[in-house]
């Protein structure tokens, strides 16, 4: 499995130009791509109501685990996205070596009514963990696992 997904990530990476997108955060543009593995593309969920949904089309939907304080406008309803795993200067997917397997940095971006923080942010920077076993996970809702397919 694992050979597999680093031959999927590998091949993925010669055809990524065609996905790519330039996603600003704080400031800078950072080049993105949702053209990825379908391992990373679905759902993730845990115990509660929120969840994090990645589209093979680059679009998705992100719903906080618990709503906190925000304006009386930024409405509790999920936040409509455009995604993009960050790319390095070759284009290849970016990723982290942990102790518990890899981390790959992913821009989610609101293109709805509500964002992030409150409708305070427009961009959120989180991290999809890969674990040794193979399954997936999001960082900032330690719970969240990728949902199979």
């Amino acid at each position: 499995m694992k050979l597999t997904f680093f031959i999927t990530l590998f091949l993925t990476s010669l055809f990524i130009n065609d996905k790519v997108r330039l996603i600003t955060y704080e400031g800078q543009d950072i080049t993105t791509t949702y053209g990825v593995p379908n391992t990373f593309i679905g759902e993730y969920k845990g115990r509660k109501s929120g969840y994090l949904t990645l589209n093979e089309d680059g679009s998705g939907l992100y719903k906080y685990d618990v709503y906190g304080f925000s304006p009386a406008s930024c409405k509790n309803q999920p936040i409509q996205i455009e995604w993009g795993f960050m790319v390095d200067k070759n284009n290849e997917i970016l990723k982290f070596k942990r102790e518990y397997g890899f981390s790959y940095p992913i821009l989610l971006k609101s293109v709805g009514e509500t964002s992030f923080k409150g409708c305070q942010d427009q961009v959120l920077l989180d991290f999809v963990l890969e674990y040794k076993d193979g399954t997936l996970g999001i960082s900032s809702s330690d719970d969240w696992k990728k949902l199979k397919n």
